[in-house]
């Protein structure tokens, strides 16, 4: 396995397609493979924490960064109040961790138009190929079960 960065080719199938199959292979896009895949890996740390209690585990960027990959999927922000939930941390921490998350470029902060109070939360452009990226990488290496990856429909 090449863990080096990929080297384009001329048949590569440009990896930032967003939804649907490939239509020449009736494989799964790239979106599709990485939400499955993100999808799993949360239900999986929520049955971790169901198995071994809560608190004894803690990732919370990691758990921010998969919310708001999902979250994009669907074109929505997330408040930084959700990020807190999703990450099974209080606010202050959500706060913190977004705050260094903002300062690094991987999440984009910016106030709610309808509610001033409120700070929305996205990926920026660079995170998102980024983990498009690692999910990719991921997808391809076989390090995901079969299971978990969308399959083409018959």
């Amino acid at each position: 396995m090449n863990d080096g960065p990929d080297e384009p080719s001329s048949t590569a199938r440009p990896e930032h397609i967003l939804a649907g199959y490939y239509p020449e292979t009736g494989e799964p896009a790239l979106r599709d493979t990485g939400l499955a895949i993100v999808r799993w890996w949360l239900k999986a740390r929520r049955l971790r924490e169901e198995t071994f209690g809560p608190g004894l585990f803690a990732d919370p960027a990691w758990d921010i960064l998969l919310d708001l990959y999902s979250a994009a999927a669907r074109g929505e922000q997330v408040p930084t109040s959700s990020l807190a939930h999703a990450a099974r941390v209080p606010h202050s921490t959500a706060i913190r961790w977004v705050k260094l998350l903002a300062k690094a470029g991987i999440v984009v902060r910016e106030k709610d138009p309808r509610d001033a109070r409120r700070v929305l939360v996205s990926l920026s452009g660079a995170a998102t190929a980024l983990m498009e990226g690692y999910l990719g990488r991921l997808s391809r290496s076989g390090a995901i079960p079969a299971a978990i990856v969308p399959q083409a429909p018959a």
